[in-house]
């Protein structure tokens, strides 16, 4: 079977670009995007792509992944009129539900920060933000928890059973398994370290400590095993391992040297004896 060789696939792809820009007009003061199926104000330089953000115009003027009308209907940017007798109807973009100031991805269905110029797709960890803002793969919290990236709400079919409840005064990560206090705004996700209270409040990647500890940010406690039984008088760890004197109030993780009983009573990293030592 005859292959074509890349010097004729790339005049095959010339010829067929040329004939559609025939086909397709752009304002005078526009320019075409790779595709020649979008027009942006020629001041941007480049029409879409990586970085399209960072031009002049910024997204607005410079990205395609929000323009929805046509050029005989709409100033730049706008989606080129093709010259037909009968008119074909304005292309219309896979629907999105991506919240206010973010961008979908090809598929419409999962949403990133405006920032990234280009959600999800090849090179998606080289872009502002890098792969926790950019990449869609491995996304799967649903954009009504404040969370980015996210998948469009009404994409996924909502939960059947009720999320666990955080406790009062703190508010749940995207997959209702992690809590931070409210002041953070949003638990979790791309940004939280700066949120108020900064990383130590407001991340939740490097978070062990049980919420039954009374620690901020806490993991849930019927996402993780039951907790190792202490001895009287006594208050366990985040990770159910460790226990410290109950005047303590909570044993080990963030500000746990400012505890009554100090860091010697209450901190947990050089904790060697077991309990049943009687220690």
């Amino acid at each position: 079977m005859m292959s074509l060789s890349s010097s004729a696939l790339f005049v095959l792809f010339a010829v067929f670009a040329n004939i559609h820009r025939s086909l397709a007009e752009c304002p005078d003061t526009g320019i075409f995007d790779w595709s020649n199926t979008y027009c942006c104000p020629d001041t941007c330089g480049t029409c879409g792509g990586d970085g399209c953000h960072l031009r002049p115009g910024g997204a607005t003027s410079c990205c395609t992944s929000r323009i929805t009308e046509t050029c005989d209907v709409a100033n730049l940017p706008c989606i080129a009129t093709e010259h037909m007798d009968t008119p074909d109807p304005a292309v219309t973009p896979p629907p999105t539900y991506c919240p206010t100031d973010t961008i979908p991805d090809a598929s419409g269905e999962k949403c990133c920060v405006e920032s990234c110029g280009t959600c999800g797709g090849f090179g998606c960890n080289t872009r502002p933000g890098g792969q926790w803002a950019c990449c869609t793969s491995t996304v799967t919290a649903l954009c009504s928890t404040g969370t980015l990236p996210c998948v469009a709400d009404d994409v996924t079919e909502p939960p059947t059973d009720a999320p666990t409840e955080c406790p009062s005064g703190s508010i749940p990560d995207g997959y209702d398994e992690k809590c931070c206090a409210e002041t953070c705004g949003t638990c979790g996700g791309f940004g939280c370290d700066t949120r108020p209270g900064g990383a130590a409040a407001c991340c939740t990647s490097t978070v062990t400590a049980l919420c039954s500890t009374n620690v901020l940010p806490c993991v849930l406690d019927d996402i993780v095993n039951p907790p190792t039984e202490c001895p009287a008088n006594s208050v366990v760890d985040g990770t159910g391992t460790k226990c410290c004197p109950d005047f303590c109030g909570a044993c080990g993780g963030f500000g746990c040297h400012l505890f009554p009983g100090g860091a010697y009573n209450c901190c947990t990293s050089s904790i060697t004896a077991m309990c049943s030592d009687d220690v």
